[in-house]
């Protein structure tokens, strides 16, 4: 829907300050207000009146904040676009490997209009560039990145020594960084990757350096992803960690990658969902069907889910674990729902599906909203899916059970 024109007060405001200047003139004179008449005087007070209020108008009347609103909220929709088209790199991708790194840098450096992003990863006193794209500055170039107890400083090289760049806050906030001895300027997005490793995303710019025009706690929990899921998937090359069957990750590896997702969670305030999926009537199928479910399952979830989200196969056949990224528990719901009818609907296929009573039901418990550490989540998750079997429905939230949901957009 077009917007609409703002309507400008000003004409207005000058109106009525005049019929305001007559009516005093006329009190001040002891006259009838409609029997003033506007001599040259009169009018010179009426003048200063409205100049006085207009030299203040920013702070009588609040003008130049509601502008800054209005122009803060533009942006930050701008932000959210950008962050969506980011997003869209891996959502079209064909496939997750190296090259996927580089082109969402190339994105992210063309909605940001630096002239270099670089990751670096910081290992010790070891600083190693991981990706890149765009021109370094001529200052970036054989400098290296060095973090010691939490504080990133730069080294140049030659004689020119270090500086402090500044220190890593617990939520991994931007750094802004000015050299004081050579001319640059940066922004370095700090990322925390498995096992507490941590890299360095840097922006930088030839001439004047400007912030990057995107929410940033999202942009590194993007790309802190997307690392893990491009080094997940050359370390699952061989299939040690994927079952062979469905794809999907084997559940010795959810509790590692679980903790980490909710430290991000927590890290960044973002919210965050987990599934806990079951499949009634699993257990009587034989062999040969089994599969064909267990692969239908996946292939729901694959469908339903985001890269972004992390897929699972559960302790026991014929269960399954999603972890929602930045999914709300409202949002959750509707997502699962997406899942379980794609689910039917690659089922209709089987002929054995007539004679069975197959249903999959569908538990889920959301960060921070109902837990705010791993374990009580996984168990709120489970509790929530245990009461929607108990009540035969095929999905059941613990905010419902509770009585409480909040949401927001899985895009």
């Amino acid at each position: 829907m077009k917007e609409r024109k703002r309507i400008n007060l000003n004409s207005y405001l000058f109106a009525n300050l005049v019929i305001v200047g007559v009516l005093l003139i006329g009190l001040w004179n002891r006259q009838p207000v409609w029997d003033v008449s506007l001599r040259f005087p009169n009018l010179l007070l009426i003048l200063v009146l409205i100049n006085t209020i207009l030299i203040f108008r920013e702070v009588i009347l609040g003008g130049r904040p509601i502008q800054i609103r209005s122009r803060q909220k533009k942006e930050s929709r701008q932000k959210l676009r950008n962050l969506n088209e980011l997003r869209g790199v891996l959502r079209n991708s064909p496939a997750i490997d190296e090259n996927l790194l580089n082109r969402a840098l190339l994105r992210l450096l063309e909605i940001c209009g630096s002239d270099s992003i670089t990751i670096y990863l910081l290992e010790n006193a070891q600083c190693r560039q991981v990706a890149g794209a765009g021109e370094l500055p001529a200052a970036l170039n054989g400098s290296r990145f060095i973090n010691r107890e939490k504080v990133i400083f730069i080294k140049f090289p030659g004689s020119l020594g270090e500086e402090e760049v500044g220190k890593i806050s617990g939520s991994n906030r931007q750094i802004s960084f000015k050299s004081a001895l050579i001319r640059l300027e940066l922004t370095a997005l700090p990322l925390t990757l498995h096992q507490n490793k941590l890299a360095l995303c840097v922006f930088s710019s030839r001439e004047a350096h400007k912030a990057p025009p995107i929410p940033m706690a999202s942009t590194a929990l993007f790309l802190e992803t997307l690392l893990t899921l491009i080094d997940t998937a050359g370390n699952t090359g061989d299939g040690r960690y994927k079952d062979k069957s469905t794809g999907l990750f084997l559940y010795e590896c959810f509790a590692d990658s679980f903790e980490t997702e909710v430290e991000r969670s927590e890290r960044y305030k973002q919210e965050m969902s987990l599934f806990t999926i079951s499949i009634r009537g699993f257990n009587s199928l034989n062999s040969e069907n089994a599969q064909q479910i267990s692969r239908s399952a996946a292939s729901a979830l694959k469908q339903s889910l985001r890269r972004l989200d992390l897929m699972f196969c559960g302790k026991n056949e014929g269960e399954f674990l999603a972890i929602l990224t930045e999914t709300s528990a409202e949002v959750a719901e509707i997502v699962a729902k997406r899942v379980q009818k794609t689910f039917a609907k690659q089922n209709e296929k089987f002929d054995f599906i007539k004679s069975s009573n197959l249903q999959m039901f569908i538990g889920s418990a959301a960060y921070p909203v109902d837990a705010t550490h791993g374990a009580g989540l996984l168990e709120k998750s489970r509790e929530s899916l245990n009461q929607a079997i108990n009540e035969n429905v095929e999905f059941k939230s613990y905010g419902a059970i509770n009585g409480s949901s909040k949401g927001e957009n899985h895009g």
